[in-house]
């Protein structure tokens, strides 16, 4: 098969079963599975008389604790054509596919469900960790004036500014994981194909990463990742986190998309984001947080993060 061909036929079951505007074409998922830094992604397949009807995957991420880095993945992808539900293909794949994620040394896998899948989910294995808070929050006039933001265009991208701009991120203190996110595997997150568009903001204290959407003809910004940078002040001190507000990094987002609000979905120990919590009944989707780990290198039962958001999953 040459690269030309690679992953159509997972990408026209994905545009199937999942329609989104990233899988128009097949270059999404030779981005995904083939151009990570972090190397390729682990991915399985069930195929019958030469014809796909089951594919799953997983997208190697490196998080780190108080202590060390670790390998970890985050799952994605699990599809199965209509005509093949309720064979337990999932299962089958996933068994296949974790157990080689273990022997590759990853200690942890992290995948966001919605409500139907959690108990299914969980009977193989997996823990739910809560569901991800999703709260709207206002621009406020003035105070995203200490920011400076740029999109993310492929010619940014990779050019020597960016590398400024993708710096230094969470130089802070874990105590459950985080993931790290460096400058490579930014370049390669923020150039995802048929994804975006994104934009950076930056002060002293925060960089931030958004996009933007359009929720009943209104434009509202979406606040993908939010980072605190060398130098800024939040701190444990007497067992108490101090942390920083990122209402001047919404402000930002808000006004680089001109959107009237942005959405912020998931949590950060060292930044919080003043808003409104969304409704259950306003999310188009639930977003279930759960975890599995293939080896018996971490405690699944106790098992934390210290942040997760929209960045670290492939909402946006």
């Amino acid at each position: 098969m040459s690269s030309s061909d690679a992953y159509g036929a997972e990408t026209r079951l994905l545009n199937a079963e999942l329609p989104d505007p990233r899988f128009a074409d097949n270059r999404y998922l030779q981005w995904l599975y083939d151009a990570n830094p972090l190397g390729p992604g682990f991915t399985e397949h069930f195929t019958e008389d030469g014809e796909l009807l089951a594919h799953y995957a997983l997208v190697p991420q490196r998080y780190r604790n108080g202590e060390r880095v670790a390998s970890f993945a985050f799952s994605l992808n699990a599809v199965t054509a209509g005509v093949a539900h309720r064979r337990g293909l999932f299962s089958t794949l996933g068994e296949r596919l974790w157990a080689r994620a273990g022997d590759a040394g990853v200690e942890a896998i992290i995948g966001v469900t919605n409500d139907k899948s959690v108990t299914p989910v969980s009977r193989l294995g997996w823990r739910l960790l809560g569901r991800l808070p999703v709260v709207v929050a206002p621009r406020v006039p003035g105070a995203h004036r200490a920011f400076d933001s740029v999109a993310c265009t492929p010619a940014f991208l990779g050019s020597p500014d960016a590398t400024r701009w993708l710096t230094g991120w969470d130089p802070v203190p874990a105590g459950g994981w985080t993931n790290c996110w460096t400058p490579e595997s930014l370049r390669w997150r923020l150039g995802w194909v048929n994804c975006g568009p994104y934009a950076l903001h930056r002060s002293a204290e925060l960089a931030a990463v958004s996009t933007v959407t359009k929720v009943r003809g209104v434009r509202v910004a979406v606040v993908c990742k939010l980072a605190v940078l060398p130098g800024a002040g939040p701190h444990v001190e007497g067992g108490a986190t101090t942390t920083l507000v990122g209402r001047g990094a919404v402000s930002a987002a808000c006004a680089f998309h001109r959107a009237p609000v942005a959405v912020y979905a998931g949590f950060n120990r060292w930044v919080s984001v003043p808003g409104r919590a969304l409704p259950e009944s306003a999310r188009p989707v639930p977003l279930n947080l759960m975890v599995k780990v293939p080896g018996g290198g971490l405690d699944q039962g106790a098992f934390t993060l210290d942040t997760f958001e929209f960045l670290d999953m492939d909402a946006y």
